[in-house]
C-alpha cells in the first residue's frame, strides 16, 4: 500500500470515529496521570528507601544495585513503566485495527487483545521491547500517545560538549542520523507485535523489510506534519498571547483570569490535537504494516459514532466543571510565577564568545559583561601546581595528546589553547584568582581530579582563595561528596557544593552548602526541599531562554550557562514584567515547543 493511500484512508477512519479516538486519548491521559505517575513514584521511593538512600544519583547507584530488594523494586518499576507505555501505544493500534475491520471495540475487547499481545512479548525478547520503548522511541520523539516516555531526553550538556570539537560534532551528527534512521525503519514494530503473531525479534525484522521503500516517504510526511503542527501551534499561541497583552493594557486586574482561561483552552486543544494525530498515525501504520491484507480491509463506516444523546448533557457538564477547575488552577499557577529576581548568572568557564574557555581573557570578558560569578575548572599538574583547565587530556583544547598529570605547571602554562578561532594560554589558578580579585569577580571553582593527585589538593585550592581574599564570596564545588565533606570539616568558611549529574528522588545534600544539578534532574519540588534544608541550588548548563526564565521565576539560586549575556537579558526581562502576557507565553512555549 502506498503511503499516500494509507494517510488518506487513515484520515477517513479518524474523521468517522473521532469521538472514539477522543475518548481513547482522554482515558490514556487519565491512566498516565492517576495510575502510572503515582505508582512509579511510590516504587522509586520504596527502592531508594530499601537501599537507604534518598535519591538515585551517580554517587548512590552502586549502593542501590548492591541491595537485592532495591534492585527488585527497580525492575518492577521498569516493568510497570513498560506496561503503561505499551498499554498507551497498544490502545491506539488495537482501536485502529478494529475500526478498520468495521468494529468499534469495547474496553473488554482491548483488554483481551492486549493480554494476548503481552503473552507474545513475555520472555527473553521482552528486553527488545524495553530498549525500543524507552531508548529509541523517546530519543526519536515518536511516542504515539505514550506520555510516560515523553519526558525521556539526553541532558543538553552532552550535545554541547560533543559539539566543541569537529570529531565530537561528527559523532553527534552520526548518532542523530542513526536514531532517525532506526526510528523510521523500525516504526512498524509495535504495530506488528500487536496486530500479528510475530514476537519482538520477528517484528524488528519485518519492520526493517517493510519500510525499505517507505522510510523516505514516512520521513517526509513526519516533517510536513511537524511543520504544519508548529505553524498552527505557533499561530494559536501568538493569538492568545496577544489577547493577554491587550488585557494587560486595558484591564490589568482581569489579566490573570484571561491568561488562565487561555492556557486552559490551549491545553484542551492540545489534548484533542495530539489524540487525533496519534490516531491518524496509528491507522496509517496498521495499513502499512499489513500490505497483504490491505485489499481485504473494508473502508470506514459512513456513520459517525457520536456519543448517545442521553449522555451528552452529562458529558458537557463534566467538561465544563473540569475546564473551570483547570482554569482556576492555571490562574493560580501563573500568579505564583515569581518576579522577584534572586538568581545569579554564572559564566560557564568564563565568556567564550571571543575567548578560549578557562583563560584570563574569558574571565575578563565575563567581568565586562557583568556576570555574577565565573565558573572555572582546576586540575593538579604533575609537579603539584594548580592549573585552570577542564579536560584531563589536552587533545580537545590544544590539539596535543598529553595528560595533565604527566606535565609540569610550566609546560601546561606554556601550552597554546585554541577554541572558536581564538588562541590563549592556560593560566595557573593563582593567576586566575589574582585577576578575579582585581576585577572584583567572585569565582565558582570546580575541583577536577584525574586520579594522580599528590599532597593536599583541597588545602592548596583554599589557600589560593584565601591569599586573594576570595573566600567570602566565592564557591567551591566537586562531584565527589567526600571532597565536599572534607571542605566543610576543615574549612567551614568556604561555601562547598556537590555537583550532581543525575538525580531521581528526594534531594539529599549531605554536608553541602549548595547543590549544582544538571538541569534535567531539576524540579520545583527539589528546590523547595533544598531551601527548606538551607541549601542553595545551581543548575548547569542552561542555554535555552525559555528555561532560563522559568528557572529565574522559580527562584533557582544560580544558572551556570555558556550564554551569560542571554541569561542576564532574560533575568532583567523577568524583573521588568508588569503583566501576564510573558508568563503565559513561556507556559505555552513549554507546552508546545513553540
Amino acid at each position: 500500500m502506498r503511503v499516500r493511500t494509507a494517510l488518506v484512508d487513515a484520515a477517513r477512519v479518524v474523521g468517522a470515529h473521532r469521538w472514539t479516538w477522543l475518548r481513547t486519548a482522554l482515558v490514556l491521559q487519565a491512566i498516565a496521570a492517576v495510575i502510572a505517575g503515582p505508582v512509579i513514584v511510590l516504587l522509586l521511593r520504596a527502592a531508594l528507601g530499601a537501599a537507604g538512600v534518598a535519591a538515585l544519583t551517580e554517587a548512590s547507584l552502586g549502593q542501590v544495585v548492591r541491595h537485592p530488594l532495591a534492585v527488585l523494586l527497580l525492575l518492577v518499576l521498569a516493568g510497570v513503566a513498560t506496561v503503561i507505555v505499551l498499554v498507551q501505544h497498544a490502545a491506539f493500534v488495537l482501536v485502529a485495527r478494529d475500526l478498520l475491520g468495521g468494529h468499534v471495540p469495547t474496553v473488554g475487547d482491548l483488554a483481551r487483545q492486549g493480554l494476548a499481545a503481552a503473552r507474545r512479548i513475555a520472555g527473553p525478547q521482552a528486553g527488545l521491547v524495553l530498549l525500543y520503548s524507552f531508548v529509541l522511541v523517546p530519543l526519536g520523539g515518536f511516542t504515539l500517545g505514550a506520555s510516560v516516555a515523553r519526558g525521556i531526553e539526553l541532558p543538553p550538556f552532552i550535545a554541547g560538549e560533543l559539539q566543541k570539537t569537529p570529531i565530537g560534532t561528527a559523532v553527534w551528527l552520526l548518532a542523530v542520523v542513526a536514531v532517525v534512521v532506526l526510528n523510521l525503519r523500525l516504526v512498524l514494530v509495535p504495530t506488528l507485535v500487536l496486530t500479528t503473531d510475530l514476537g519482538p525479534a520477528g517484528a524488528l525484522a519485518a519492520s526493517w523489510r517493510l519500510t525499505r521503500a517507505l522510510a523516505v516517504k514516512i520521513a517526509l510526511v513526519a516533517l510536513a506534519t511537524g511543520a504544519a503542527t508548529a505553524v498552527l501551534g505557533g499561530g494559536l499561541a501568538t493569538a492568545v498571547v496577544a489577547l493577554a497583552r491587550v488585557s494587560d493594557l486595558v484591564w490589568p486586574a482581569a489579566s490573570p483570569v484571561v491568561a488562565g482561561l487561555a492556557l486552559t483552552a490551549v491545553q484542551a486543544l492540545l489534548v484533542v490535537a495530539q489524540g487525533l494525530l496519534a490516531a491518524w498515525a496509528s491507522v496509517a501504520l496498521v495499513l502499512l504494516a499489513t500490505p497483504g491484507r490491505a485489499s481485504e480491509l473494508p473502508g470506514p463506516p459512513p456513520a459517525e459514532d457520536a456519543p448517545p444523546r442521553r449522555t451528552a448533557p452529562a458529558v458537557l457538564v463534566a467538561a465544563a466543571v473540569a475546564a473551570a477547575v483547570a482554569a482556576a488552577a492555571n490562574t493560580v499557577a501563573l500568579l505564583d510565577l515569581g518576579t522577584g529576581v534572586t538568581t545569579q548568572v554564572v559564566a560557564h568557564r568564563g565568556v567564550t564568545d571571543g575567548a578560549v574557555e578557562n583563560t584570563l581573557e574569558s574571565l575578563e570578558a565575563a567581568a565586562a559583561l557583568g556576570a555574577d560569578l565565573v565558573e572555572l575548572d582546576v586540575l593538579q599538574a604533575g609537579d603539584g601546581g594548580l592549573v585552570v583547565v577542564h579536560d584531563t587530556n589536552l587533545r580537545r583544547i590544544a590539539g596535543v595528546n598529553r595528560n595533565v598529570w604527566e606535565m609540569t605547571t610550566a609546560e601546561l602554562t606554556a601550552t597554546t589553547v585554541r577554541q572558536g578561532g581564538r588562541e590563549g594560554r592556560l593560566p595557573t589558578f593563582d593567576e586566575f584568582a589574582q585577576r578575579a580579585d582585581e576585577l572584583d569577580v567572585p569565582l565558582l571553582v570546580e575541583l577536577k581530579t584525574h586520579g594522580h593527585e599528590q599532597g593536599d589538593l583541597v588545602g592548596d585550592v583554599v589557600a589560593v582563595l584565601e591569599a586573594h581574599d576570595l573566600v567570602e564570596d566565592s564557591l567551591v564545588q566537586a562531584f565527589d561528596a567526600g571532597t565536599v565533606e572534607d571542605i566543610e570539616m576543615r574549612f567551614p568558611a568556604v561555601s562547598a557544593g556537590w555537583v550532581v549529574a543525575f538525580s531521581r528522588g528526594r534531594l539529599d545534600p549531605g554536608a553541602a552548602d549548595f547543590v549544582t544539578m544538571e538541569q534535567t534532574s531539576y524540579s520545583p519540588a527539589v528546590l523547595q526541599q533544598a531551601h527548606a534544608a538551607g541549601v542553595q541550588v545551581y543548575l548547569w548548563t542552561v542555554t535555552d531562554p525559555v528555561r532560563m526564565r522559568a528557572f529565574v521565576r522559580d527562584g533557582v539560586d544560580g544558572l551556570i550557562t555558556g550564554s551569560p549575556a542571554r541569561a542576564l537579558e532574560e533575568r532583567a526581562a523577568v524583573a521588568a514584567e508588569t503583566g501576564m502576557a510573558q508568563r503565559l507565553e513561556d507556559a505555552l512555549r513549554s507546552l508546545t515547543d513553540w
